[in-house]
């Protein structure tokens, strides 16, 4: 390094060396298995099913079809209530987490509440299953809703333990003592701090539900069709290969599109705090 703290340009090509060398892995690793079958994928979505030549019927059965309107109307509101509800039932547990529990008890319960999670995904999805069943619940539309609650509540709960765990109890205590009512406390102070955990766990929990697959086809019965129920069905049981080539596309496009407005609220959201 020369005199002043600057870098020689010899260390700073050493330097981005050692840092493409860091790289190549992960960027061979997405290439292969994710880039590539994505550029496949989107090639099939516009190649015609009977005739073979390059077409935008798919996509245009995709956005004018009621029946795939349907399944997507279907599938934004089980993930729409499924947010809403992990967030209800997440919040409280978070904030007891951050501020209500002691040091030494604090991983006991985060253990406790994460060690039925080690189990497989689908082991869970059959278990909660017939858990229902001896409760008296019967394949629908909210056994549904209440097995993907269960399924996707860690996703909200640890952005939001995230968020609250770094707020200065100093600022909660600053608020009682002003004589602030649990109702200001909640919406003045407590959900505009952790709003960065909030956003966080309703993106990860929308965009999983709203292709899940496994849970609607064990607990939906006649009553739930998902956009994941339906891209299996296109792909492995009807053969249409573009039809669901398009309908995948669609979701990443939406899923993309939703991530990139979510990092800039988050942005706005940590500069205005």
């Amino acid at each position: 390094m020369e005199a002043g703290g600057h870098e020689t340009p010899e260390r700073i090509g050493d330097r981005r060396l050692a840092q493409a060398i860091l790289y190549a892995p992960l960027v061979v690793f997405l290439s292969v298995f994710f880039y590539a079958p994505l550029v496949w994928l989107s090639y099939i979505s516009f190649v015609d099913q009977d005739t073979g030549s390059l077409t935008l019927r798919n996509y245009l059965e995709v956005f004018t079809s009621p029946g795939y309107l349907r399944v997507f109307a279907i599938s934004l509101a089980i993930a729409m209530e499924t947010v809403a509800a992990t967030l209800i039932i997440a919040l409280p547990a978070a904030y007891y987490l951050a501020f209500g529990a002691r040091s030494g008890e604090r991983p006991f319960l985060i253990a406790g509440f994460l060690v039925p999670f080690w189990v497989d995904f689908l082991l869970r999805a059959i278990a909660f299953k017939n858990l229902l069943y001896v409760l008296g619940l019967r394949e629908g539309y909210v056994a549904t809703l209440i097995a993907m609650v269960y399924e996707y509540l860690p996703f909200m709960l640890l952005p939001l333990y995230a968020s609250l765990s770094v707020i200065d109890p100093s600022v909660i205590e600053a608020a009682r003592s002003l004589g602030a009512p649990r109702s200001m406390l909640l919406s003045r102070v407590i959900i505009p701090l952790s709003m960065p955990g909030i956003m966080v766990g309703a993106l990860l929990v929308s965009l999983m539900s709203l292709t899940e697959y496994i849970v609607p086809s064990l607990l939906g019965g006649s009553q739930v069709f998902t956009v994941g129920m339906m891209i299996y069905s296109l792909f492995l049981e009807g053969g249409l290969w573009g039809l669901g080539a398009a309908l995948s596309i669609v979701i990443v496009a939406a899923s993309m599109i939703l991530a990139f407005y979510a990092s800039r609220l988050l942005a706005v959201n940590r500069n205005a705090v």
